[in-house]
């Protein structure tokens, strides 16, 4: 061992050997041998070779009596001892406490299963892997901590390690822990040697972190195929509501939650109506409505704060308490954002379960990528919305265009009001732009419109009424509103309007979607009310309300027009003649009025203004200037150049007078005036056919005190008037004007008691547009005359 000769060892002391100190180890052993009961100690020691190679040896040795020689340094014993070089046993015994070390400290558990697959070595990890204690494992069956389905598919691959068939064997399973719980695994194992059969030993390793990496990331990439998915479909689907259902479906499905809702926000920013979801009851989608302002509101809270808000219990929220259609669910938790942006949201996009939870910043992030999703396709599909309705009122721009010409080339040819009325309505409801039209005038009995024409109704108007009382709930629409202001009036979209609710059974079978009322009117007054109805949302804006703006002056012009000729041809006439005593008083004038004079002509000169000619007495003259300067509607006056006691000629422009304005658009004309000391006698001629009711209601609106005298139907006297007036027929209303005003002002008489400057200035038009108008009028009539006289 020392690899000496035992020859040299002989005689020599164990120092030669060991060392200092496993020398005086050996000596306290000895004399501890001396007086102990024990027979035997053992010392391990390191030992050298002549070379100075060590190795470790263990002495075990026993005392034996010596006898002493003289001069002998002994202690009285002798030794008897067996050396063993357990240099190898103690470099393994090192190697299997490195190696227990590695596996006590080690994070994964580590077992050893003996040849009867019991548990023979578990280190603390897998101890606390599963809850138990050392000693509890230990003799445990694996059958024991995981379902023995397992078992079959264990034992083959650990033979198929053995068969040298795969290196090492691996399975994933569940263990069940002491107190039940189950923990998913990775286990790496492979048999040994053990004793005369074979044991198992094998690594664990806890995969629940990695497992549930594995699952955030499935559900990212599920969430992120949705995502895809949806905007696939937002670009193909042009049905919003379609999109938003799947949407719905689609978050409640990858979320597992119970609920999903779309909710769209009004035009007023009050309300958020549920338009799609899933999960709420039936008669709840379409119809449910949630406050877009209410404190106890998620959504309202996700519309004020603009950013995503996640609800982990309801119950203890103290943001909001939720609406009744969350608390009607018994909801608990969720997720809500806006679809849209936050200073101009379209609405919100909600997912809800009946469970408490957190939600992850993934699942956030993706209910807002498909709420993104959702936005980007409404505002696509208001932008091809847009697209469509400008091309659709182009369209019918296009066509309103050729039906007022058309009509205004029809017009023309109708001789009366009623035929004027009806072609109307006819070529508007034949115009593929619209449905069908009409036109009505006021009841003043009752306050309700009655239709006058109408073309394409088709029973649209039976048993419907429509007020102009705004207290009546009947008159909110649009045609109520047009008798009311006199303004245009359209509905956007129908069956969105709360005005056509009076109206909504009839509306909704008639499939029409946007209206107009359109005033037919004339130098003020109105004739009635054109009422237009398309199929199409958005169909009355821009040019096209414009040019039916234009077309209700056309048609107003057109009757007016129709009525003056009638008015003018007729022998038959309807006088009305009244008297108003004390005309100061009645005005509530302090003058006292002197003299007399009168009205002998009125000449209408657009825009609601008129010229009047008279003629006063020398004492009315001063009465005539302080009217001026009371009555609102008398603007000026100027007075012929005439001195002396005799009559004086003036000329009067009234703006808006109100008894001329009806007066005139129902082609009358004003027979007689005179006003002698504060006493009104006034006598007009209207048409048989006219509405002389209301002459009668603008006489007494004017002036309350006013009595009518007589009413009457006369015939013209001069039988060649009716030559005369057939001679103007043929004149514009610009050149009749003209004419007229050129003669009652004394541009004809010589000398001229007007130049044409002048004339020209009362009609506030240039010099030169008189005297073209004037030239023209002088060469129809003289045209008309001498034709006539050739006959």
């Amino acid at each position: 061992m020392v690899d000496r000769d035992p020859d040299e060892l002989v005689g020599e002391h164990v120092s030669a050997v060991v060392d200092d100190e496993a020398v005086a180890a050996a000596r306290r052993l000895e004399d501890a041998l001396a007086v102990d009961e024990r027979a035997t100690a053992t010392l391990e020691a390191t030992l050298a070779g002549p070379d100075g190679e060590e190795w470790i040896g263990e002495a075990t040795f026993s005392l034996m009596d010596a006898e002493a020689g003289a001069g002998d340094e002994d202690d009285g014993h002798e030794r008897i001892a067996v050396v063993r070089d357990v240099t190898e046993r103690k470099e393994r015994k090192r190697e299997l406490e490195q190696y227990e070390r590695i596996v006590e400290t080690v994070g994964d558990g580590i077992y050893a299963l003996d040849d009867d697959s019991r548990f023979v070595l578990v280190n603390e990890s897998f101890c606390e892997m599963l809850g138990y204690d050392r000693e509890e494992l230990l003799g445990m069956e694996p059958t024991d901590i995981y379902d023995e389905e397992y078992a079959p598919v264990v034992e083959e691959r650990a033979a198929a390690v053995a068969a040298g068939e795969r290196e090492a064997a691996t399975i994933e399973f569940e263990l069940f822990r002491k107190d039940g719980t189950a923990v998913p695994v990775e286990t790496r194992y492979e048999p040994f040697p053990y004793g005369d059969g074979t044991g198992r030993c094998g690594v664990v390793r806890d995969i629940s972190e990695r497992l549930e990496r594995e699952r955030e990331l499935q559900r990212r990439v599920r969430q992120q195929a949705v995502v895809t998915e949806l905007g696939q479909r937002a670009l193909e689907e042009r049905d919003l509501d379609a999109l938003m259902a799947e949407a719905a479906e689609e978050v409640a499905t990858t979320l597992g939650n119970d609920y999903c809702k779309v909710l769209e926000l009004d035009e007023a920013g009050e309300q958020l109506l549920l338009r799609q979801g899933v999960g709420w009851d039936d008669d709840l989608v379409g119809e449910a409505t949630i406050s877009a302002v209410a404190d106890d509101s998620q959504a309202a809270y996700t519309l004020r704060s603009g950013d995503p808000v996640v609800v982990e219990d309801l119950r203890s929220e103290h943001r909001f308490s939720g609406p009744d259609l969350l608390r009607d669910h018994a909801v608990r938790s969720g997720i809500s954002v806006v679809v849209g942006s936050p200073e101009n949201p379209w609405g919100i996009l909600g997912t809800h379960d009946t469970e408490p939870g957190e939600a992850s910043q993934q699942d956030v992030n993706f209910v807002q990528s498909v709420a993104t999703v959702l936005a980007t396709a409404i505002n696509r599909h208001r932008y091809e919305n847009r697209l469509v309705r400008r091309r659709e009122q182009l369209a019918a721009l296009n066509s309103l265009n050729e039906v007022v010409n058309g009509i205004t080339d029809a017009v023309v040819d109708q001789s009366t009001c009623a035929e004027i009325e009806r072609t109307v309505c006819e070529h508007l409801a034949a115009a593929d732009s619209y449905r069908f039209a009409w036109i009505g005038e006021v009841d003043t009995a009752d306050q309700t419109v009655e239709p006058r024409a109408k073309a394409g109704t088709d029973g649209y108007l039976e048993g419907i009424t429509i007020s102009i009382d705004s207290d009546d709930e009947r008159s909110g629409g649009p045609t109520g509103r047009a008798f009311r202001t006199g303004e245009a009036q359209v509905t956007r979209d129908i069956q969105a309007s709360d005005a056509h609710d009076p109206w909504r059974e009839r509306v909704d079978s008639y499939g029409v979607r946007s209206s107009a009322a359109i005033p037919i009117v004339h130098e003020g007054t109105t004739y009635g009310v054109l009422n237009v109805y398309a199929g199409r949302p958005d169909a009355f804006e821009g040019q096209e309300r414009t040019v039916l703006a234009q077309l209700g002056e056309v048609v107003g012009h057109a009757i007016a027009a129709a009525e003056r000729k009638q008015a003018l041809l007729s022998d038959e006439v309807v006088e009305l003649e009244f008297q108003i005593t004390d005309l100061f008083e009645a005005l509530d004038l302090p003058e006292q009025p002197e003299g007399q004079f009168s009205f002998d002509h009125v000449v209408p000169v657009g825009d609601d203004e008129f010229l009047v000619y008279g003629t006063a007495s020398a004492a009315a003259v001063d009465t005539v200037e302080r009217l001026v300067e009371r009555l609102p509607h008398w603007a000026e006056v100027s007075f012929a150049d005439e001195e002396g006691e005799g009559e004086r000629g003036f000329e009067l422009r009234m703006v808006e007078p109100p008894v001329l304005s009806t007066l005139a658009s129902l082609g009358g004309s004003v027979e007689e005036v005179v006003v002698e000391d504060g006493d009104y006698r006034m006598t007009l001629h209207v048409s048989p056919t006219a509405d002389v009711r209301q002459v009668i209601e603008a006489v007494t609106d004017a002036y309350p005190r006013a009595t009518m005298l007589r009413r009457q139907q006369v015939t013209r006297e001069d039988a060649r008037a009716r030559s005369t007036r057939s001679l103007l027929e043929g004149l514009t209303d610009r050149q009749r004007t003209t004419l007229e005003a050129a003669y009652h002002a004394g541009f004809f008489e010589w000398p001229r008691d007007a130049s044409g400057e002048d004339v020209a200035e009362s009609l506030q038009v240039s010099p030169p547009t008189f005297h073209q108008h004037l030239r023209k009028a002088e060469g129809k009539v003289f045209g008309g005359l001498f034709e006539g006289s050739a006959d």
